[in-house]
């Protein structure tokens, strides 16, 4: 009965101990990116404000930022250099020395520069600017794991605090319970003992917590020291291996040394690309013997470099066979008297004269190209394991942490019994400390799991470019939804705007569009068209479209439809060449519904040369329409009047001058009975019936 009385005030304050943690430990089930507040006075730092000072204060992130600017005005002020030199080769030029210079065609090594070394240049300016979206990603976990030690000791303090001033009151009671016989010596000695250890526990936190204060202030530049309270950073998420291969591309659009290594492949084939062409175009049919070996370069095919190479000799050798020899250049009678060695008449850019400067240039070019690609699939084997590893860490820290959780709430549980037992007489106090010494134990144990458990799921996010966060925050399985906090969106303003954003990594770009909560009309859906080519499919309004890189050259004009449901909205033209712009809906207060009678659709397009428009009619194949003919507004046929086979175009001069919505159609049937009186619809390129 002795332990019963000695232990009976004890085991209360270790309870109310234990519960003061319990919901510090157990309960912080968090999504992510999101945290509570530490109710308590004075002023919160948050995570998020956090970040955003560091990004401000970051030594990193302004050298980042100046590194682009740097690559900017190296591009501007080399693409002048480039301009001069093309001007300077086309123009007659002298000197007062009388040293006259006459127009020239450039050489290899010189229309190589002008064509390859802008492309370069936008390649290094690209790599530069993912360079400072990745710095903030780094920032960003820094700033995040110092912030979880800062309230991780903050916690551990005010749980060693609590448990101090409990094990002092139970010190306190025994000593005097010791004056009246009714405690051991060894007891009070041993708690004493305890409260000398704890002492020393709770100054090397308080020091540690001193030392992260000050390294946080430091790093976003703004005194924390004092007078401020932490925001729980814990956080807890459920990540299915299902999410894995979208996390894996997600980490692959965006990680900086697969981007760079994409760069690198690309320039690279860039560079093997244009010199191929210059030489193509130069020596024409002679590029047959070594064509089939940069092609099969330039479609991911191995190439036998010893066959390549003496092939390539074969190559330098017939360019310069036409100069061999020697030619007659004075006859009589049809007999040649003067002979002069055919070299003689090569021209400054004849023969193996063009590529002088490199001759082997195009098999260095495909050496390096096969080499940069190598070196992107090793670098995206190497992320992807990467990616796969973590997620492999992950899944055993959560379980090691739930681990935690369940041995607390059993610890728990049985400490509750050993209370009774104690209390009864049946455990003595030196046996009820040691469990709850063990309890302790298990309860900083679990501290320090979700400490791991929480880093663990940053560090992810950081390998992941956000990819975990972006999962965690709203968007769905193929991670396609465009995220506030990508650098190529900026949610701001009042216009409707849309990004363009290139993966270097996949030759593909991605399209997001962006409208401001108070746009007058609603967006549900868009579609991308180049001129009369639909790139991918009908999209949703709040995800990306990804689809291979757009050939600029080749595209008289891009557009975005725009619908709401099923209903037309209207079709804004974008520049592809602009990473973001507004997006022009003329019809955002006059929504047009589909209109009924549509029978199918049409074609035009204008010669450049001859400035001639073509018309095409595509009729839907259950009209069974055989020809049509055109007229203006007062029924003056176009053309010669005759109907024409829809399988032909309609070709006129004077269309160019009219406006195609008040043009009339007669549509006839395969036995050229006019079927249809129908017109143009220039908003939708439909053919609509007229009605009777």
């Amino acid at each position: 009965m002795k332990y019963q009385k000695q232990w009976g005030t004890m085991s209360k304050l270790y309870r109310i101990a234990a519960w003061i943690l319990i919901p510090a430990m157990i309960l912080p089930l968090f999504t992510f990116g999101y945290a509570y507040p530490v109710y308590a006075e004075g002023k919160t730092m948050t995570l998020n404000t956090a970040r955003s000072l560091a990004i401000q204060k970051s030594g990193a992130y302004e050298s980042a930022q100046n590194a682009v600017e740097s690559k900017k005005a190296a591009r501007e002020s080399a693409l002048k250099s480039l301009k001069a030199k093309q001007k300077n080769l086309a123009s007659f030029r002298w000197t007062p020395l009388l040293n006259f210079k006459f127009p020239q065609k450039p050489d290899f090594s010189q229309a190589s520069e002008f064509q390859f070394k802008p492309l370069q240049l936008a390649s290094d300016v690209d790599v530069a600017e993912h360079k400072l979206q990745d710095t903030v990603f780094d920032i960003n976990l820094k700033v995040n794991n110092l912030y979880v030690d800062l309230v991780m000791t903050q916690d551990k303090i005010n749980f060693h605090e609590n448990q101090l001033e409990s094990l002092q009151e139970g010190v306190a009671h025994n000593q005097a319970r010791l004056k009246m016989g009714e405690a051991n010596q060894s007891d009070v000695d041993r708690l004493q003992k305890k409260v000398d250890s704890l002492n020393n526990t709770l100054a090397g936190e308080k020091r540690t917590l001193a030392a992260d204060l000050k390294k946080l202030s430091d790093m976003i530049g703004f005194d924390v020291t004092t007078g401020y309270t932490f925001e729980k950073p814990y956080v807890e998420a459920v990540i299915d291996r299902s999410s894995l291969p979208a996390l894996i591309t997600y980490t692959e659009d965006r990680d900086q040394s697969y981007y760079e290594a994409c760069a690198q492949a690309t320039t690279a084939r860039l560079q093997l690309s244009t010199n191929y062409g210059l030489i193509k175009e130069k020596y024409g049919g002679d590029t047959n013997i070594i064509s089939g070996y940069v092609n099969q370069a330039l479609n991911g095919q191995e190439v036998s470099t010893k066959g390549f190479k003496q092939d390539y000799k074969k190559f330098l050798d017939k360019i310069d066979s036409y100069w061999g020899g020697r030619i007659p250049i004075i006859w009589v009678w049809w007999v040649p008297l003067v002979w002069i060695k055919r070299e003689w008449l090569k021209g400054e850019l004849d023969g193996i004269r063009y590529i002088q400067d490199d001759p082997y240039v195009l098999f260095q070019n495909v050496l390096d190209y096969m080499g940069a690609v190598k070196d992107q699939k090793a670098a995206q084997k190497e992320l992807d394991q990467s990616v796969e590893d973590t997620f492999n860490q992950y899944i055993s820290v959560r379980a090691a942490y739930e681990q935690a959780q369940k041995d607390v709430k059993k610890m728990e549980n049985d400490l509750k019994e050993y209370a009774v037992k104690n209390r009864m007489g049946l455990m003595t106090m030196e046996e009820y400390q040691d469990q709850q010494d063990d309890y302790e134990e298990l309860q900083n144990g679990m501290l320090d799991a979700m400490k791991l458990y929480t880093t663990t799921l940053y560090s992810f996010d950081r390998l992941t470019c956000g990819g975990v966060s972006s999962l965690l925050s709203g968007t769905d399985a193929d991670l396609h939804t465009a995220v506030v906090g990508e650098s190529y969106v900026e949610k701001e303003g009042k216009e409707a705007k849309y990004f363009l954003k290139s993966i270097i990594q996949r030759q593909m770009f991605e399209l997001t569009l962006y409208f401001p909560e108070d746009f007058p009309v609603e967006i549900t859906d868009y579609e991308l068209w180049c001129d009369n080519t639909m790139i991918g499919q009908r999209t949703a309004v709040d995800k990306s479209l990804r689809a291979l890189t757009l050939e600029k050259d080749k595209v008289d004009k891009v557009f975005i439809r725009l619908y709401n449901g099923s209903d037309f909205v209207d079709d804004c033209t974008i520049n592809p060449g602009d990473e973001s712009g507004p997006l022009n809906v003329t019809t955002a207060m006059n929504i047009r519904k589909d209109e009924t009678g549509e029978i199918g659709t049409y074609d035009t397009t204008v010669s450049d040369v001859t400035g001639l428009v073509s018309i095409s009619l595509k009729p839907l194949e259950s009209e069974k329409i055989g020809s049509f003919r055109l007229l203006t507004e007062d029924g003056t046929p176009l053309g010669d009047g005759k109907p024409i086979t829809v399988d032909k175009q309609f070709t006129y001069l004077g269309i160019v001058s009219l406006d195609l919505s008040k043009v009339k159609i007669e549509l006839y049937d395969q036995s050229q009975g006019l079927k249809y009186k129908a017109h143009f619809n220039t908003d939708s390129k439909k053919i609509i019936k007229d009605e009777e």
